[in-house]
């Protein structure tokens, strides 16, 4: 069972999805939420906290570095740190298809979050390509991956994949976000070691 907190926080979500932030008010939420409005304000005290909270709850905590185990080396290869960027990506669509059946919801509240979120955004971005980056290193000084490609490049390129990969998969709806990364990830990464 979901504590109250979390209730208000999936409805407000709900709602920021339907009407927009701007079209949504506070009594709206109080009122969807089912609960009294000082319950809803004993949690959250105006509605930019509680879109604070819905960006925090079904956004940024999927991203966060992954306390991983390290290979003997230091740091995690480059196959489990892209596997963990996918595991995150799946458990956030899995989240939203919880409060909505239209999964293609990540996108638009995303880009209508941008503006407020775009320095965290691109703070995830930047520790999630230099944490693929060290693990393609790694990877090619133990002989792993040809070492003629650019680590900053692979990372790119294994962003791109994954967000590019879930993206046509929410748009065509044919597949899971799973089912593609597993059809398109382990083939990446295959495409990258050297095979002498």
């Amino acid at each position: 069972m979901k504590d109250t907190k979390t209730s208000i926080i999936e409805c407000a979500f709900r709602l920021f999805l339907e009407r927009g932030y701007e079209n949504t008010s506070m009594s709206d939420l109080v009122e969807a939420s089912g609960l009294s409005k000082g319950a809803v304000y004993h949690h959250f005290k105006d509605k930019d906290a509680l879109h604070d909270a819905a960006i925090e709850y079904f956004f940024v905590r999927f991203f966060e570095p992954a306390e991983t185990a390290a290979q003997p080396g230091g740091e995690a290869n480059l196959e489990h740190v892209i596997n963990e960027l996918c595991a995150g990506y799946e458990r956030l669509i899995a989240e939203i298809a919880t409060v909505t059946p239209d999964v293609n919801a990540y996108y638009r509240f995303i880009f209508s979050i941008l503006p407020k979120v775009k320095s965290v955004i691109t703070q995830q971005i930047a520790t999630a390509r230099a944490e693929i980056a060290a693990a393609v290193r790694q990877d090619q000084e133990a002989g792993r991956l040809r070492s003629c490609l650019l680590p900053e490049v692979v990372a790119d390129q294994c962003l791109a994949l994954i967000e590019g990969g879930g993206l046509l998969c929410l748009l065509e709806g044919k597949e899971t976000v799973s089912a593609v990364f597993q059809r398109t990830i382990p083939s990446y990464l295959r495409s990258l070691k050297d095979i002498a």
